[in-house]
């Protein structure tokens, strides 16, 4: 037995190694909010033996330990090492090649003006020099000065030399000043998209050199996948209020952005919300020593440091939290519902247009679902253009091609369509699922900061949904009213929303003067204000509203507050008592309601305090 070991080790080793240089074809990017995972494939032909490859085209900016070979056919991988071509500059995209020749051009433009530039500005002091000399009745004789006296026609003639001269050299410098700031503007944009196009990584090359045993002559497959830090995405909505008695549709999207130094060609993108290049370790208690403090700037700095690290720590954490419910995706082809013959009569309504063109055009992988009309019914639909049979074809939206898997830690937005991300750390908008939420409306006013009252929504039950934390676009009425930011990281029941300030409800805020007051009680200054606010509804409808009123909380013994106003609306006190009055009411159509507030303030009088 050992023999024959031996024998099938030399045989082995008597055959040439075999070498190949072949590409890495990028097939799947799984993308997390910081960093991604790439996947490359490779098809070979190997040698019975061993085989030496070397792979090209990876991003040269890789965590290596994440670095996963797998080669099918039952080939074993003997050695693995992953290096950066730092000698040897990719090939450049058609586009760069003219953004670098249009660079060079400009360049050398630019060059030929400052030179002509310099010529003409020398020529202009030459020029000044040579009438200066000779108006100066001065002329160089041999071994001495000899005066000259020039008559009035010399001197005109070269007072009239320079002016002209001195023109057109002025004039030339001037213009070739202009064209080449102009130039030099060109060459700036021209330089920042090179910069772009080519990314902030990635002039480099990314190899890795195999060595591959094949107990066989075998065509195989090798897949290479990694970690780069280089790839994020970030979440964010589309919040579309049409009136406020229909439902609010959110549509959910994201930006796709990489520098890896790669192109991402029609690859298979999925986005996780998992953060694996970052520490999962749970945390552990170390004993608490208790010690005196002697520099209070050393103590209160490293307990800033912990609790910035805390608040860091918990705004990661808190997006591992969220998952999603599962989905499929179904994928329906056109079913033939009539023989060739009778294709032409048939009228094809492709979502609610009837189609007029080639419909082995439209892929079948588009297709969420047909339905056939029978004639009866088509004619009733559609005339006489349905009498040879309707085909109502329904093509899939953005969200059927997005599959959601709940994974333990995270959840993965499994897209099936091929996207192409650009690796210059441009950002790619990518569609993803869209919610339908049923709030609660109100109006909300706090006319001390403001006198508008405000729109805003309240969604309860919204962590049902499992939406991610993001920014929303919002849109009211068909206006884009601004952004605001959904935080579903809190644990509040209600996430408020403002929609936008209404015109039509006017609120204002006025001192009452007959009851604002100042008195000296001994030693004390007693201030007594009061305030009434109006609000009044001049929509067509009634709606609900929610006001907010202030007044002062003492933090010396020194100082007392008292809430003097009792209204027959009993107003809501904060129960954190931070010094907030709430009133909530509904208001109907045309409808006009005042509210009051006062409150003493008493203080000594040789003390001032910040009212306002």
């Amino acid at each position: 037995m050992k023999k024959i070991t031996l024998i099938i080790c030399l045989a082995i080793a008597t055959i040439n190694i075999y070498a190949e240089n072949v590409k890495g074809v990028l097939k799947r990017a799984t993308v997390y909010f910081s960093g991604a995972e790439l996947t490359h494939t490779v098809n070979v032909s190997l040698r019975q033996g061993e085989n030496s490859l070397t792979i090209e085209g990876l991003t040269p900016n890789i965590d290596v330990n994440s670095l996963k070979i797998n080669v099918n056919n039952s080939v074993m991988v003997a050695a693995s090492e992953f290096t950066t071509d730092y000698l040897t500059e990719k090939k450049s995209s058609d586009y760069i090649k003219k953004l670098k020749d249009s660079i060079d051009n400009y360049n050398a433009m630019i060059a030929r003006l400052a030179s002509a530039i310099k010529i003409n500005t020398s020529s202009l002091e030459l020029l000044k020099k040579g009438v200066e000399n000779n108006l100066s009745n001065k002329t160089e004789g041999s071994t001495s000065m000899v005066k000259k006296h020039l008559t009035t026609a010399e001197i005109t003639q070269n007072l009239d030399y320079y002016n002209n001269k001195a023109a057109a050299l002025e004039k030339s410098i001037y213009d070739d000043n202009l064209k080449k700031t102009e130039l030099s503007q060109k060459l700036t944009n021209l330089q920042a998209q090179l910069r772009q196009e080519q990314g902030k990584k990635g002039v480099f090359n990314g190899i890795l050199n195999l060595n591959l045993v094949a107990s066989y002559a075998t065509n195989a497959t090798v897949t290479v996948s990694y970690f780069t830090s280089q790839a994020r995405w970030v979440p964010f909505y589309d919040m579309v209020v049409a009136d406020v008695s229909k439902p609010v549709k959110l549509k959910g999207r994201s930006k796709v952005s990489q520098n890896t130094g790669i192109d991402w060609n029609n690859v298979n993108i999925t986005l996780s919300t998992a953060t694996p290049s970052k520490t999962k370790d749970a945390p552990v208690f170390d004993t608490w020593f208790l010690d005196f403090v002697y520099n209070n700037y050393g103590y209160y700095g490293e307990m800033n440091k912990k609790m910035s690290n805390a608040i860091t720590y918990d705004a990661a954490e808190s997006k591992d939290d969220i998952a999603l419910e599962e989905s499929a995706l179904s994928k329906v082809k056109v079913r033939a519902v009539r023989s060739v013959s009778d294709a032409q009569q048939i009228l094809y309504v492709v979502d609610g247009v009837p189609y007029d063109g080639d419909i082995s055009e439209i892929s079948p992988n588009s297709i969420a679902s047909t339905t056939v009309l029978k004639e009866a019914q088509a004619t009733a639909m559609y005339g006489s253009r349905g009498a040879g049979g309707v085909v109502l074809i329904t093509t899939k939206k953005m969200e059927d091609y997005i599959a959601v898997e709940e994974k333990n830690i995270a959840m993965e937005y499994k897209i099936d369509l091929p996207y192409t991300i650009p690796g210059n750390g441009k950002e790619q908008i990518i569609d993803l699922k869209d919610y339908s939420l049923s709030p609660e409306y109100k109006f909300y006013s706090a006319p001390k900061l403001d006198q508008n009252a405000f729109l805003v929504a309240d969604f309860k039950d919204w962590e049902k949904l499992n939406i991610l934390s993001g920014l929303a676009n919002i849109t009211y009425d068909g206006t884009y009213v601004g952004q605001t930011y959904l935080n579903t990281s809190q644990t509040n029941n209600v996430m408020s929303v403002t929609l936008g300030s209404d015109k039509r409800i006017s609120v204002k805020r006025e001192k009452l003067t007959d009851f604002s007051q100042v008195k000296i009680l001994g030693s004390d200054t007693k201030v007594t204000l009061a305030y009434k606010i109006t609000v009044k509804n001049n929509q067509n409808k009634a709606v609900k509203f929610t006001l907010k009123e202030q007044y002062p909380i003492s933090s010396q013994k020194e100082i007392k507050v008292e809430l003097l106003d009792k209204e027959t609306t009993k107003p809501t006190y904060n129960k954190e008592d931070i010094g907030v009055v709430t009133w909530d009411f509904d208001l109907a159509a045309g409808e006009s309601r005042e509210f009051r507030i006062a409150y003493s303030v008493k203080y000594p009088k040789d003390k001032k305090i910040n009212l306002r």
